[in-house]
């Protein structure tokens, strides 16, 4: 009699399991997957994912993964925004499993049948961008969108090209729907799909003159075959122990020489002559130089004024406003520190510790392989340059200068003794006389985007016109324009209200800062470069016309 109820709560158990996993299971559907491609000069592709899912049942909490093209990839933000305009930065984990690579994302609540919610994610790829062997001197890469067990309403993919490609240098499949020219002359072909059914993969290929980029992966730098990967392995053993005994004999050779005192040589690849002033000014205060976070924020804002998306329309308190503009050109921590501005026009404390997290891990980024030495020293003579050219430029060009390299200008510790020597006057000129002072005493009128500054009061003076009636013949007296000495004053003393004024508590700022800054986490090891690669979402590829089989996202 037991072994028959037993038998029976087993038949039935078989039964219900099923049911049960088919009321847990999860149905749900991509609303919309925009893929951004934002491929630089220097070979870095930036990834950015903006992903919109609605669950029809079963309920998403315990992750969203994203697949990514190789293990070369470091996450660089992932956002998570609710239907109301909430925007929650969620904690976004690295995969790296045998040849699946993907960003996994828990959710901050869970997403229930009916709901839908977006995830941004922008990654850095490196080591993307291949040698087009079909198209000899060119560059590309082939590229699958993640897919997905769910169908995708509409999917848009963007590849942004390195600044300097035409439009008659590209090279695609399939045909681009639309190609177009950003505002700062970058062109970008776009592809755009509809009703995709589950699974569904969508390959694109772009190729382009390989001169536009710095840092190609040879073709046929992999591995074709488990044969090849094993004398390669073998090889490179080889290598190894060569360079033990090569080294063992040079030891042995160097214990006979008199001592001398020990040099350290670094190999790098010398100066990195790409970073922003904000990146720059953030490495010389970890490399010890006296400037605070308020003035690397500064500095930040000095570069957004340059680009037209901010203004400082008070000093103290500060009150910034934002203006209008597209985003798409603008680095991660530059968005962020705009969304960090309230309606006000107050600033967001806890969202300017994040930005220095992203400046930190930028610059940390941008160094990898260079000489921080020497990269210092590059930009320190820039800086030098720039204040010579301010120096020696005629009276009513000073200021524009000063204006229009207000950024690279900040970066220097000794700002406000360099500024009052660039605008010195001297009290001679000959042939000429200045008949107007064009800038306001106003102390934020450097704060605002060139062409602005004549909405804010007060006008502009105007100095008396000098006496020449005594002058000599061909020769005039002009004193200097009464008021740009003055004006150094007052831009320093801008630079000095804005940089004290943006963190309100400066040591628990600090203290906060130094929380969330970590070092910098090593990247996966690679055996192996692989041509035309099987990766989770995406295959960088020889030649732009080879396939690749991969792997989607998914949800649980």
């Amino acid at each position: 009699m037991r072994l028959r109820l037993i038998l029976l709560l087993l038949v039935i158990s078989a039964l219900l399991i099923p049911l049960m996993n088919a009321s847990s299971q999860i149905v749900y559907e991509i609303d919309r997957e925009k893929v951004v491609l934002d491929i630089q000069r220097s070979g870095i592709v930036y990834l950015r994912y903006n992903l919109t899912l609605r669950v029809e049942s079963g309920t998403i909490a315990r992750y969203v993964s994203i697949g990514m093209p190789s293990p070369s990839f470091r996450v660089l933000e992932a956002e998570e925004v609710f239907p109301d305009g909430r925007v929650i930065e969620v904690n976004a984990e690295e995969i790296r499993e045998d040849s699946y690579y993907a960003v996994k994302m828990k959710p901050s609540e869970p997403i229930d049948p009916g709901e839908s919610r977006t995830y941004v994610v922008e990654v850095e790829l490196r080591d993307f961008i291949y040698e087009d062997e079909t198209n000899p001197g060119n560059a590309g890469l082939m590229f699958t969108p993640s897919w997905f067990n769910a169908p995708i309403r509409l999917l848009q993919v963007f590849v942004i090209l390195p600044p300097g490609v035409s439009k008659g240098e590209v090279r695609n499949q399939p045909d681009y729907d639309n190609l177009q020219t950003l505002d700062d002359g970058r062109i970008y072909l776009y592809w755009e799909r509809e009703d995709l059914p589950p699974n569904y993969k969508f390959e694109i290929g772009v190729s382009f003159p390989r001169d536009y980029v710095e840092r190609v992966v040879p073709a046929g730098g992999g591995f074709p075959d488990y044969l090849s990967f094993v004398v390669g392995l073998v090889f490179l053993g080889a290598i190894i122990i060569s360079i033990v005994a090569i080294v063992r004999l040079f030891k042995s050779w160097i214990e006979k020489l008199p001592y001398q005192a020990p040099e350290i040589f670094a190999e790098s690849l010398g100066p990195n002559k790409n970073m922003a002033p904000t990146e720059v000014a953030y490495l010389k205060k970890l490399e010890g130089i006296k400037l605070s976070y308020g003035r690397i924020l500064a500095v930040l804002i000095a570069s957004l004024v340059k680009k037209e998306f901010l203004a400082v329309e008070r000093l103290n308190p500060l009150k910034l406003r934002r203006l209008e503009g597209s985003k798409r050109n603008l680095r991660i921590y530059e968005k962020r520190f705009l969304d960090c501005i309230t309606e006000n026009g107050s600033l967001d404390q806890d969202c300017l510790v994040k930005v220095i997290k992203l400046i930190h891990r930028r610059v940390e980024r941008e160094l990898s392989g260079y000489s921080r030495r020497e990269t210092l020293s590059f930009y320190n003579d820039k800086v030098r340059s720039i204040w010579k050219m301010v120096e020696e430029a005629p009276s009513e060009e000073k200021l524009d200068l000063v204006r229009d390299n207000l950024a690279w200008l900040l970066t220097d510790p000794n700002f406000e003794r360099n500024l009052k020597k660039a605008l010195r006057e001297r009290r001679v000129r000959e042939g000429r006389t200045i008949s107007s002072y064009p800038y306001p005493l106003d102390d934020v009128w450097i704060w605002w985007p060139r062409g602005r500054w004549t909405s804010i009061p007060p006008a502009p003076r105007v100095p008396r016109a000098p006496d020449t009636s005594k002058a000599p013949s061909g020769k005039i007296d002009v004193p200097a324009i009464p008021d740009i000495e003055k004006t150094a004053d007052t831009i320093a003393r801008s630079v000095e209200e804005v940089s004290s004024n943006i963190i309100r508590n400066i040591e628990d700022f600090a203290d906060r800062v130094a929380r969330v800054i970590v070092p910098s986490r090593p990247r996966a090891r690679r055996t192996a470069s692989v041509s035309c690669a099987c990766v989770s979402c995406a295959c960088a590829c020889a030649c732009v016309s080879c396939a690749c089989a991969c792997a989607g996202g998914g949800v649980g």
